[in-house]
């Protein structure tokens, strides 16, 4: 539906939109989650058969994990068999976040565990990457943008803006996720970055405040997701145990902006654009 229309819309006429089957039974709505955590605190709180029921109970038909250990991504792909896209955490603890991007030995590190792959399956990603501005020329940050890039494999970027012009400097090809709408996420903005880069997606996980607040989407949002409705991507991101175990709390926020929208593009956003990026990665580069 064009935005325009949806602009024009009153609230009587809104509601009456909203109520479409799908709509008026929002669990309903298969989603591909982009963005979820899974490292050794969450699995001592929830085994890897308690996090595959949550992912059910929640409607999340597949979903992107990262995660710091092999060990860990087998375990929760044996426990929710094709449920499951393991993302390489490059991360050794929390704090490594603060330093990676200094470490010179990080990158031969990543591609020994790429090397070596996981017996049920290989990485599909690598990230979250959390790099700000003054660090965008990282010499770390170019050789995993790199190989990511040759092996045909997105990166998950928490980031500025900055982060992503240099990271099209660096690849201009680059499959890149953009975590949490980044650093500053005002319509605007995204779409000139959409505009700019074709092979950019944006994941809105952490944003559904901004997405919902009192009085429903703001119009700026609405015309931004239903224009760009190919390129934004939903997540829960379960970087905690207790968002774990509010999983199911954090979901029913994504889907109540998620059925603001015309039915065609919540399902895009909500499940489709994962669905066919996944499917259709870059084959890899020798």
């Amino acid at each position: 539906m064009p935005a325009r229309i949806i602009r024009r819309l009153s609230a009587v006429a809104l509601l009456t939109l909203l109520l479409v089957p799908w709509a008026a039974h929002p669990d309903a709505l298969p989603l591909f989650d982009t963005h979820l955590h899974y490292n050794v605190p969450h699995a001592e709180a929830l085994p890897p058969e308690q996090a595959s029921a949550a992912l059910v109970d929640a409607g999340i038909v597949r979903a992107v994990v990262s995660t710091r250990t092999d060990e860990l991504a087998e375990a929760l792909m044996q426990a929710a068999p094709g449920r499951i896209l393991p993302f390489l955490d490059v991360y050794d603890s929390p704090a490594h976040k603060q330093t990676w991007m200094h470490q010179e030995e990080l990158p031969e590190r990543v591609r020994a565990r790429l090397d070596a792959g996981l017996a049920t399956g290989a990485w599909r990603g690598i990230g979250e990457l959390h790099l700000f501005a003054d660090d965008r020329h990282s010499p770390v940050f170019q050789e995993l943008l790199e190989l990511a890039h040759r092996r045909g494999l997105p990166v998950m970027i928490h980031g500025d803006p900055a982060v992503i012009d240099r990271a099209y400097e660096i690849e201009p090809d680059a499959l890149i996720l953009w975590a949490h709408a980044g650093s500053f996420p005002y319509p605007p903005l995204l779409h000139d970055y959409l505009e700019r880069y074709p092979s950019l997606y944006v994941d809105l996980s952490m944003r559904s405040e901004r997405l919902n607040p009192p009085g429903g989407m703001p119009l700026e949002w609405q015309d931004l997701l239903i224009e760009h409705a190919d390129r934004f991507l939903i997540g829960a991101d379960t970087f905690s145990t207790r968002r774990w175990m509010e999983l199911d709390d954090h979901v029913a926020g994504i889907r109540a902006w998620l059925a603001q929208l015309p039915p065609d593009v919540a399902r895009h956003i909500g499940h489709d654009n994962a669905a066919a990026l996944f499917a259709e990665e870059a084959a890899p580069r020798n």
